[in-house]
């Protein structure tokens, strides 16, 4: 996936008021979203990603995200659900099945490190590239076999593993932004070292998703 390549043809998504309003098709008006994470808080790490959230700021669409959301998606799962209305509902009852299949597969992976290298942008977020050997491609291929979560459009083979920076609040001087990413695009912001993985509840019915813990999963 070269997601760079086509940043001149981005139609920026607007987040309004909620991601359950402005992603409305895909939540149908649900609020809870189960997905595997790693938590990004080492603090010289965090504190890189504040200074060019800062910069970026100073362009009218964006919205940088809290440092409290900085992570890197491992695994999407689906709405967490006390029914199967929906396809990509995940019964909140399979929870501890989930939890236990889980950690069979983890238990099995030895920490890792990766690198935050490269500024990039999606339709709906700016984002920094991780780079890690294939490394959590791996992860995400293996808790697809989880029977209980649902495989979604962007698992392992087209997981680009990455950290969310800041979505957009409307579409002013959009190109501005395209073009100052294209002159901060090599930016470093280091490398954290992975040694465990969470399985988080995203409560999207706030401007920004808060992330609610229910497990930690400890890598070897």
């Amino acid at each position: 996936m070269d997601a760079w390549k086509g940043r001149n043809l981005i139609q920026p998504r607007i987040i309004e008021k909620s991601w359950i309003d402005s992603y409305n098709e895909w939540a149908k008006g649900r609020n809870q979203y189960l997905t595997f994470l790693i938590r990004v808080r080492d603090e010289k790490v965090v504190n890189k990603i504040i200074e060019i959230q800062n910069k970026l700021s100073t362009i009218p669409c964006v919205d940088p995200f809290p440092k409290e959301y900085l992570h890197i998606t491992v695994k999407e799962c689906g709405f967490l659900a006390e029914s199967e209305e929906y396809k990509d509902n995940v019964l909140s009852g399979s929870l501890e099945r989930i939890i236990t299949q889980a950690q069979e597969i983890l238990h099995a992976h030895s920490r890792f490190e990766v690198l935050l290298s490269k500024l990039n942008i999606f339709q709906d977020v700016v984002f920094i590239e991780i780079h890690d050997e294939g490394r959590i491609g791996v992860i995400n291929r293996q808790l697809q076999s989880i029977q209980e979560i649902r495989k979604v459009e962007y698992d392992y083979l087209n997981l680009l593993p990455h950290i969310s920076i800041s979505q957009f609040q409307n579409k002013q001087q959009f190109n501005r932004l395209v073009r100052y990413l294209e002159e901060l695009r090599e930016t470093e912001f280091g490398a954290i070292t992975v040694n465990h993985i969470e399985l988080v509840n995203a409560q999207l019915s706030g401007r920004y998703p808060t992330l609610e813990t229910i497990h930690t999963f400890k890598l070897r």
